[in-house]
């Protein structure tokens, strides 16, 4: 979501051990940006996993 010089954006992930198909952890980041001189910079991140916040929506699957 984009409104002006700020942006909100979402995406999903999930943890695990390198060369493991095991899914240790999914969960969602969102970012906070803002538009400055030509470029998005970050200005903020925040995050939650599946266990604590329930399972991941499905329109961000």
């Amino acid at each position: 979501m984009e409104y002006g010089d700020i942006a909100q954006v979402f995406s999903t992930y999930q943890k695990r051990f390198w060369g493991s198909d095991e899914i240790l952890g999914r969960g969602i980041n969102s970012f906070q940006l803002v538009r400055h001189d030509g470029r998005w910079w970050i200005a903020g991140i925040v995050w939650d996993e599946e266990t604590g916040a329930g399972p991941i929506p499905e329109a961000y699957r």
